[in-house]
């Protein structure tokens, strides 16, 4: 008879003390509440890195792929350019896959891609480093004409 069965318990909720009295919640300055990021913005920034990782080790290997089978044994300055270039190609094959990724989820479900994502993940992850490779095969071709004059 010294221990209750659980039908003489009483339920209580984690936020009841003992007593049966609520207990206080913790108040969060209005400040903090404003400053702190949405769910939605997290996740937003979260993706945006995974992006950029995963591109980046794209590149990493399209380079590594170079270096090991395509690669002179002494790099100069004409093939440190196929080295750019496999390097930035695999960044831009990144790009263009996730904005396919991105396209592909927005015609099965509307809502779940907003066109500025759509637009900046093509721009910043495909566009720009064409823009790179285009601007780093010019200054390697007036290098080259400059060399032979």
């Amino acid at each position: 008879m010294g221990t209750p069965t659980p039908q003489h318990r009483r339920e209580r909720s984690p936020a009841t003390a003992p007593t049966g009295r609520r207990r206080p919640q913790a108040e969060v300055p209005e400040l903090i509440a404003a400053a702190a990021p949405s769910a939605g913005a997290r996740r937003t920034a979260t993706g945006l890195l995974l992006r950029f990782i995963c591109c980046g080790l794209l590149a990493l290997t399209f380079g590594g792929v170079w270096r090991l089978t395509l690669a002179p044994a002494v790099i100069a300055p004409s093939s440190a350019f196929s080295g750019i270039f496999a390097l930035l190609l695999g960044f831009i094959a990144g790009g263009i896959l996730w904005y396919l990724h991105d396209a592909r989820r927005r015609q099965a479900i509307p809502d779940s891609v907003s066109d500025e994502r759509l637009v900046f993940s093509f721009i910043v992850f495909a566009v720009m480093p064409l823009a790179v490779l285009v601007l780093v095969g010019l200054v390697w071709l007036m290098t080259f004409a400059i060399g032979r004059l």
